[in-house]
């Protein structure tokens, strides 16, 4: 892997670069597997944190004591060391996991696929370039959950480049919410073939585009796919636990 540590990745995520810094990370992105997967481990960390807890008082207590770490410890004005900066953040993230178990143990089911399935439309900033301007338009509704409103700006991303994995592997999962599901697995099942670092996320939704289905089999057998110690892998143990 690339000579970066665990803060640089951080900041990366949290948009703190440089510009030069920026573009030199993200061209090691495109050639360093490694590092491509210690980005994603960061950002599955983040969205598990910021988006997997139910509305209820107790995970706003528990929002507002995370938000009290950030602020101590991610966004001092000193750089703390890299190595207290992500166990931090580590030891934030175990203490939610916990939290996360119990209410998907307690919680109904019916709304347990959903909950799997939310996940952040990231995409890079806008250099000016068509693509990248209309892929950061589709996120603001993506983000918001409006995907009816990012499906056509999705569309137009992939006409301009119908090589982006990024916009299919996007649009998949903004398809499957707004019911066309026949399309989503187009798309997702394309990116899974396209041999991206988003083939094993692209698996996941497939998988659970037939569990909404109660399609047991099929479910499975895009859970097989992913591999032990993916970023996504974790999700699908907890997906192919429900479906047992």
């Amino acid at each position: 892997m690339a000579a970066y540590d665990k803060e640089f990745i951080i900041r990366y995520a949290d948009n703190e670069l440089s510009e030069e810094e920026r573009r030199q990370f993200e061209a090691d992105l495109l050639t360093d597997a490694s590092l491509a997967a210690e980005l994603s481990l960061y950002l599955e960390v983040r969205r598990v944190l910021e988006q997997r807890l139910p509305p209820d008082a107790g995970a706003d207590a528990l929002r507002s004591t995370l938000s009290d770490l950030n602020k101590e410890y991610f966004a001092s004005p000193v750089r703390r060391p890299s190595r207290v900066r992500w166990i931090a953040y580590s030891a934030a993230a175990a203490c939610i996991v916990v939290v996360v178990g119990i209410y998907l143990v307690s919680s109904g089911n019916g709304d347990f696929i959903d909950r799997l399935g939310r996940t952040e439309m990231v995409s890079t900033e806008s250099r000016g370039a068509n693509a990248d301007s209309v892929l950061q338009q589709a996120a603001v509704f993506f983000n918001n959950q409006q995907f009816d409103k990012a499906l056509p700006l999705l569309d137009k991303a992939v006409a301009a480049d119908s090589s982006s994995q990024l916009a299919l592997f996007y649009r998949g999962i903004a398809e499957w919410h707004t019911g066309s599901v026949g399309l989503a697995r187009k798309d997702l099942t394309n990116v899974y073939n396209g041999e991206s670092l988003l083939r094993y996320e692209a698996a996941f939704y497939l998988s659970l585009t037939y569990a909404g289905e109660k399609n047991r089999a099929a479910a499975m057998e895009w859970l097989d796919k992913i591999p032990a110690g993916t970023p996504v892998s974790s999700r699908a143990n907890e997906l192919r636990d429900k479906l047992k």
